[in-house]
């Protein structure tokens, strides 16, 4: 068999699939369209939701949230240099121990 009849052949067989599957598809389609039109009427009329005004911040309250977050960010940072003092202490240590061993 040469590849044009097989693919001839192959051709007739995805047709054949085709109509076999795609027979009852009217009424499922028509289903489906009822679905969806219900769907979509129902979204048409959204209701209004009205955000309650944001109540404006007081000039004291916002000078002690920016403290409160320049301390904290401070703390971090100390935090931070904190640890990496200790990274270098353990790194040092280590470093002069295996030196002392080799002399």
């Amino acid at each position: 068999m040469s590849w044009v009849e097989e693919r001839d052949r192959l051709i007739a067989e995805t047709l054949a699939f085709v109509k076999e599957v795609s027979g009852n598809q009217p009424e499922l389609a028509a289903k489906l369209t009822v679905a969806v039109d219900a769907e979509m009427k129902a979204a048409e009329n959204p209701k209004q939701i009205v955000p309650e005004p944001a109540q404006p911040m007081k000039l004291t309250d916002l000078r002690e949230d920016i403290r409160n977050r320049v301390a904290s960010f401070k703390a971090r940072q100390q935090e931070m240099q904190d640890k990496r003092e200790a990274d270098y202490q353990e790194v040092i240590a280590k470093v002069r121990a295996t030196l002392e061993q080799r002399s």
